[in-house]
């Protein structure tokens, strides 16, 4: 049986029994009235996707992304704040073309041209005193998801050993160079986050060579673009010590830091290069372990009250949450690895 779930009623499949064709064809009815809500008449062409153990359809020839999508955004007397989310939630909802219309003032456009230049791909086209469009000159196909995780992982991590070299130093002035770092992970974060939600509107988008699914893409930069914002966090804490913590402490700090940045790297590449399962596995237990330290040492800083000791067990507690972002992303590449249907790992 093949389950079509009503338009008009979200509660209750409609079953439909796939029937064989002149012994070479399978065929399935449509009910009538759900066919002419979607405009689907005789004669009409669909495309049919599997994703996972899902099949899709979407009326043809060329699937819901066969027009670009435009953003029409009206700036009147919003403020900038408003207007640069706008034109951040077109550019990740997948829109080619974003046209902002009647701007009335210098900040109001300096907002929209800022917030264009943040994304990856996205340039403005056209201006006039009023007007503003702005195009996307990347395509999800240019996308090579592969390389913008490495490079997120590669950017996110370079600011983790900074940041806990900045707090073991108590260097207050890695943090504005780290937050610069964190803007640009967030760009990527947006590029993938924009493939993923272009691929819910239109089956017909892949990411990748089809090994992971998109959202399997997302969720790892997502965890990968948290980890930035702790590594950020950290490097903030830095410039609020007192002065540098005891040697010792700072030399089990650097220890913890690096084995957490090495669960996350470990993570990653087991979900990209595709291992046995031996090594997800192997992150799930070193994460586990290095959770017991670090709780460890978060109870020592209690005890020891020092004076920089609240601050401190922040530290530990970022560690703590991107150990955690790490073994999530591992989970993700376990479930990818024995999912059924196309796309197993």
């Amino acid at each position: 049986m093949l389950s079509i779930r009503d338009m008009n009623d979200d509660t209750e499949p409609v079953e439909r029994k796939v029937q064989l064709t002149g012994g070479s064809t399978y065929t399935v009815s449509l009910p009538k009235t759900w066919a002419i809500d979607q405009h689907i008449e005789p004669g009409a062409t669909v495309n049919l996707y599997e994703q996972g153990d899902q099949l899709v359809m979407t009326r043809g020839p060329n699937g819901t992304g066969s027009e670009p999508q435009r953003a029409e955004i009206t700036a009147g007397n919003r403020d900038s704040p408003s207007l640069s989310l706008s034109v951040a939630s077109a550019y990740i909802a997948g829109c080619d073309e974003i046209h902002v219309a009647d701007l009335r003032t210098r900040e109001q456009r300096r907002a929209v041209i800022q917030a264009i230049r943040r994304f990856v791909g996205l340039e403005v086209m056209t201006e006039t005193e009023s007007t503003l469009t702005a195009r996307t000159m990347l395509a999800v196909g240019d996308l090579s998801p592969e390389q913008t995780l490495a490079q997120i992982e590669r950017t996110t991590l370079e600011m983790h050993h900074e940041a806990i070299a900045a707090v073991t130093s108590s260097d207050g002035e890695t943090g504005s160079h780290i937050a610069q770092q964190d803007d640009d992970v967030d760009r990527l974060f947006a590029l993938v986050s924009r493939g993923f939600q272009q691929s819910l509107v239109d089956p017909a988008v892949t990411m990748g060579d089809g090994t992971l699914l998109p959202f399997e893409y997302y969720m790892a930069a997502r965890q990968l673009e948290r980890v930035a914002d702790h590594a950020e966090k950290i490097a903030s804490i830095a410039g609020r010590l007192d002065g540098p913590p005891p040697e010792e402490l700072s030399t089990e700090l650097t220890a913890l830091g690096e084995r957490t940045q090495g669960i996350v790297q470990d993570a990653l590449a087991a979900l990209l290069e595709s291992p046995d399962d031996a090594a997800f596995s192997a992150v799930v237990t070193e994460a586990e372990q290095l959770t017991d330290e670090l709780a460890a040492l978060d109870e020592q800083l209690y005890v020891r009250d020092l004076s920089d000791g609240y601050l401190l067990s922040l530290v530990v507690d970022s560690l703590t949450r991107t150990t955690q972002y790490g073994v999530n992303i591992a989970e993700a590449g376990l479930q990818a690895r024995h999912r059924e249907g196309p796309g197993v790992v």
